[in-house]
């Protein structure tokens, strides 16, 4: 499956909210950390002649249920969903624990 530029757009789009509520959340910084890697690897995957869309979905269904506990990240978790529904991609960030 091909993700054409304005997925990709909602996809960074979402990147840059997360990245910004990461940042400016009081938040573990080994897991600020391992947030900030997530996004770089997606980032890398966006960049990709051929992105694999499963690792991105997998990705940014990680990176929205490690932030949805956290009020402050809310608009992040939601430009997640909308960039995961606007590539067509399984959004699995809400259920389970």
């Amino acid at each position: 499956m091909n993700m054409d530029g304005t997925q990709q757009t909602a996809i960074h789009e979402a990147l840059v909210a997360v990245q910004h509520a990461v940042t400016s959340m009081t938040f573990p910084s080994c897991d600020q950390e391992d947030l900030i890697e997530l996004i770089d690897r997606i980032e890398e995957q966006l960049h990709l002649r051929h992105p694999n869309v499963a690792l991105v979905c997998t990705f940014l269904n990680s990176i929205a249920r490690s932030l949805r506990a956290q009020p402050e990240a809310r608009h992040a978790c939601l430009a997640i969903e909308d960039a995961i529904g606007k590539a067509g991609m399984p959004s699995t960030w809400q259920s389970g624990i």
